[in-house]
């Protein structure tokens, strides 16, 4: 990253956290003077002050130390009763926040981490108005043997109109198909270039009809990454090899897995270049039609293997985990896979993308199982080095985090693929103001949820702190990445880390927001404060609670993201 861009990502970051702070202490603010409160500071930032104006009897304030914020109010000091504030100035009881009833204070303290949860809808909102990047209804590939292709679906098209609806991207595709599909099949509009036609899609093979994945769409192009699984073929002569990407066929450059397909079309000869990766510069090679090369074939062979050995990475392993999440060592290491191997078939699946294989070991395990689960074992064919292999293999059940940050059970095997998608472009998708409120309320209202049902996960044990709580270098680097991808993404974070701000204010620590709301509540209930002395010592535990908790969380903070990761000692097959 240049020195101007890391500025302005640090620029960026500034931007967002301060907006956080802002909003939480404007929260404060507003309904602090709504109660006649009158205000004496209001800082973003903590520390000496940097600058600031003084309007009325506040001082609107930047202090030195980027981290939170605060607004002070006349007569905050928790710990007085009467007579002088924490300054030692007289306190004016028409204006002092401890002089107010118990249920107007609680409602200062609460408006902060309330007003932190309701400005994401609004967040959300204004951006599905403004419109949501989405992918373009174009055709990345298409399955073999799938209902689409069977009706003359080719990569590469746009899909214009779906069902009779007019479409623009895939989100519009699902939402279609959601609605329902007419029993005669599936009618599709679909451009290419200036060319444009129209076809169905029969749903006689399609297991359900409301998902594109079934009919054998994918918005997602292969590249043009090699599993080269039989040396003997054409393109194991040539000198290619497992893990190199095919860049140009006759000096044309490709992108996409489809291309090469065409590309290759009629030829029985073809020069191409390629990439390998940890080596500089371009490879050179000749694929050539070989007569004498009659492997044995199975379903998931296509027409492009038939004839030139070529197949995708993600058919096959380019990644083996030695221990899973759970600490025990893998099935792929143990049942004896091997780096470069095509899976061909497992069970009664023939393996022509990757999503065979986890459908395959998905399927292996129960729905809603447990840990004390066991899955079904898996019979694997794999063709390794031209010869076929068959293995028997049993998935680990193991607690791992999803996408979502949520803890699954499910099935591993312990292999990832090769090879990497080509994503559609993305073009705006603009809601309507009723549709685009009920999405934003829906975004946070499950967002809040997740947080704190992961909340709850860290309290029971049921999920590791250390991996789940982010410090200041986690915001700074979450803040960062977002806004690397654009504005739109760099907004959903605010309102993402917003959601968090409020959610963990109102956790019951002592000097949080939510602590002092216990207390007021208590105060409200009794008739009458706390005790001086038990307020006291409930501040001083929550402040050294409060800052072991930091000093914690930016330590694993560091731990992730600066220091190299530890190395398991080996684990033995049993």
């Amino acid at each position: 990253m240049t020195p101007l861009a890391f500025a302005q990502t640090a620029l960026m970051v500034v931007l967002m956290v301060g907006t956080l702070v802002l909003v939480h202490e404007a929260g404060h603010f507003v309904v602090a003077r709504l109660f006649g409160v009158t205000v004496k500071v209001f800082s973003i930032g903590i520390g000496p002050r940097a600058f600031g104006v003084r309007i009325g009897k506040t001082d609107y304030r930047v202090s030195w130390i980027p981290i939170g914020g605060y607004v002070r109010w006349v007569g905050a000091d928790p710990f007085s009763d009467s007579g002088t504030d924490e300054e030692g100035e007289w306190i004016d009881a028409q204006g002092s926040f401890i002089h107010k009833p118990a249920w107007q204070r609680l409602l200062i303290v609460a408006a902060g981490p309330v007003t932190n949860l309701v400005l994401p809808a609004f967040v959300f909102t204004a951006l599905f108005l403004a419109g949501e990047p989405q992918w373009k209804a174009t055709i990345g590939y298409v399955v073999p043997g799938s209902a689409a292709e069977s009706a003359g679906v080719v990569a590469g098209q746009t899909l214009t109109s779906v069902g009779g609806v007019p479409v623009r991207t895939w989100n519009d595709v699902a939402e279609v198909l959601d609605a329902g599909v007419a029993p005669g099949g599936l009618a599709l509009e679909l451009t290419a270039g200036t060319d444009a036609r129209a076809l169905v899609v029969p749903l006689a093979d399609v297991s359900d009809p409301t998902h594109f994945g079934d009919y054998g769409l994918d918005p997602r192009a292969l590249d043009t990454s090699l599993l080269v699984d039989d040396p003997a073929s054409p393109t194991g002569k040539a000198g290619l090899r497992t893990g190199d990407k095919i860049t140009a066929v006759e000096g044309v450059a490709i992108e996409t897995w489809t291309a090469l397909a065409a590309a290759l079309e009629g030829r029985d000869r073809a020069a191409v270049e390629a990439r390998r990766e940890g080596e500089q510069g371009v490879i050179t090679a000749t694929l050539a039609v070989d007569p004498s090369w009659a492997p044995t074939r199975f379903p998931a062979d296509d027409a492009l293997w038939a004839r030139w050995g070529l197949a995708h990475g993600m058919t096959g392993i380019a990644a083996i985990q030695a221990v899973l999440a759970d600490g025990t060592a893998s099935p792929a290491q143990c049942q004896g896979l091997k780096l470069g191997d095509r899976v061909l078939r497992i069970g009664d699946r023939d393996v022509r993308r990757w999503l065979d294989i986890t459908a395959s070991i998905t399927g292996a395990f129960p729905e809603g199982g447990t840990l004390a689960d066991t899955a079904t074992p898996l019979p694997f064919v794999i063709r390794r080095e031209g010869q076929i292999v068959e293995l028997t293999i049993t998935p680990s059940v193991v607690q791992e985090v999803d996408q979502s940050r949520r803890y699954k059970v499910g099935p591993r095997v312990g292999f990832g693929p090769g090879g990497a998608y080509v994503y559609p472009p993305d073009v705006l998708r603009e809601y309507g103001l009723p549709d685009a409120v009920a999405r934003a309320v829906e975004a946070t209202t499950g967002s809040a949820a997740r947080m704190v049902e992961q909340l709850g996960l860290i309290f029971t044990g049921g999920a590791p702190a250390s991996q789940n709580v982010g410090g200041p270098i986690e915001i700074f680097s979450t803040a960062a990445e977002a806004a690397e991808r654009g504005w739109f993404e760099s907004a959903a974070t605010v309102a993402l880390l917003s959601i968090s701000l409020g959610v963990l204010n109102l956790l019951p620590v002592p000097v949080l927001d939510g602590g002092q709301i216990l207390m007021y509540l208590a105060e409200w209930v009794r008739g009458r404060p706390l005790p001086w002395r038990l307020r006291e010592r409930l501040q001083q535990v929550g402040v050294l609670l409060l800052l072991s908790i930091f000093l914690i969380v930016s330590a694993w903070d560091v731990s992730r993201r600066f220091l190299p990761e530890t190395v398991p000692p080996p684990v033995k097959c049993a």
